[in-house]
């Protein structure tokens, strides 16, 4: 293991802690990239005026926000129909969109597979009387059943919230194939979608948006800052702010906006979509070397006998390739990562939002498995830092770790 070394930059900077380590837990968090930190520190430095003033240089910060919106709405192929809305993280996207648009009366579904950020506004929805329509029984691999869509239009719900790609599955959504199913079968039920994890991974053609009552995404997703995010919603809709002040961004979301913050998330979007073709690729690559030496491990170790809860699949419109989801009970995720951590190695168990809950993940559960395979799992997640030599040795340092705690889990097992 390499030894962590204290360096400083430039004088006037403060010190920064560098060290070799292997990151896949890129569906958690992303490292900013150096184009992207150049654009913030430039911002940070010179973007320092409030856009909500009327003096020259508060023009300027406004212009400089307009012309980033400008930079997303064409990187995303928004059109005119739709409007862009800043926010501090895909969180509160979520939480604008389901709480500004459904109460207090609203029908509401959902799949039951969503991250926090929409299954506990909709539990706050249910707390005052309008409880969400749950669609798990009609989950399959991960993904809503469209054969069920009909479900919607009896339950006249008027809208339906899902992830596009699952947070810890990667398991996709396809929104055109879901829109058309809704207006085949429930014309009333309007799209909803969290694209935390689909922007830099999936593709979003102008088609998708026809489809989409409202969409939210994060930057710190894709390589960008932490603190901002937005959400994308179809103007013909009137969202009640659930921030109230200064009436910024048309009164639907009030407080100053960050210009650094939103021309960094701009040229982090710009960046996945410019290179999305490529990304595409490479983790599809990623992927399979990561599922093909989990298959050899199992032929390899004894007791080793790992499940995959994502979709071993080549197919875009059903899973993503940055995230693979495996069990291998009986051995604990929990213990098995942090044996991974002391080789720098750091991968997930899940949301990286209720990781310190300690409970089983409901997506695992609610996908079928135990209480007990869904603690025995890890996520993997992948970004365009990774390479094979990062596959191969957190393959290799798994397989070791393994081996050490399997005879301790399974005397454990096999007493109770």
């Amino acid at each position: 293991m390499s030894k962590t070394l204290w360096i400083r930059i430039r004088a006037d900077t403060p010190p920064q802690l560098t060290f070799d380590m292997i990151y896949l837990d890129n569906a958690a968090t992303t490292a900013i990239s150096p184009e992207v930190m150049d654009v913030l520190k430039e911002s940070m430095d010179s973007d320092f005026a409030n856009p909500s003033t009327i003096y020259s240089i508060g023009l300027d910060a406004r212009k400089k926000i307009e012309r980033a919106k400008q930079d997303i709405i064409d990187a995303l192929n928004i059109p005119s129909t739709h409007k862009i809305v800043f926010t501090s993280g895909g969180t509160e996207a979520n939480n604008l969109f389901i709480k500004g648009l459904c109460f207090p009366d609203k029908k509401v579904a959902y799949l039951g597979l969503e991250h926090p950020s929409i299954l506990e506004p909709l539990a706050y929805l249910g707390s005052l009387g309008n409880n969400p329509l749950s669609l798990l029984e009609y989950q399959t691999e991960g993904r809503l059943d469209l054969k069920q869509a009909s479900v919607l239009s009896k339950s006249q719900s008027r809208f339906l919230c899902l992830s596009h790609v699952n947070n810890e599955l990667g398991t996709v959504n396809d929104p055109v194939s879901v829109f058309e199913a809704l207006h085949a079968n429930s014309p009333g039920t309007r799209l909803f979608m969290d694209g935390v994890q689909a922007v830099g991974s999936l593709k979003l053609s102008s088609k998708v948006w026809s489809g989409l009552a409202g969409y939210s995404l994060s930057a710190h997703k894709i390589h960008g800052p932490k603190g901002v995010g937005l959400l994308v919603y179809d103007s013909k809709l009137a969202i009640t702010p659930i921030i109230h002040g200064g009436q910024q961004q048309d009164g639907v979301r009030s407080g100053t906006l960050p210009v650094p913050l939103i021309r960094s998330m701009a040229r982090a979007i710009v960046r996945a979509v410019e290179r999305i073709d490529e990304m595409q690729g490479h983790l599809s690559f990623l992927n399979n070397r990561l599922v093909q030496g989990l298959c050899e491990l199992n032929d390899q170790l004894p007791g080793l006998n790992s499940r995959f809860n994502s979709l071993v699949i080549d197919d875009l419109k059903k899973q993503s390739p940055s995230i693979v989801n495996f069990s291998f009970p009986p051995v604990e995720g929990e213990v098995l990562l942090h044996h991974l951590e002391e080789k720098n190695i750091f991968v997930g168990l899940g949301s990286a939002c209720s990781a310190s809950l300690k409970k089983p993940s409901k997506i695992l559960t609610g996908i079928g498995l135990s209480e007990e395979e869904a603690r025995c799992s890890l996520r993997v997640s992948f970004s365009g830092n990774n390479t094979i030599e990062d596959v191969d040795l957190f393959l290799k340092e798994f397989s070791i770790a393994y081996q050490g705690l399997y005879p301790t889990f399974r005397e454990k097992h096999s007493r109770n």
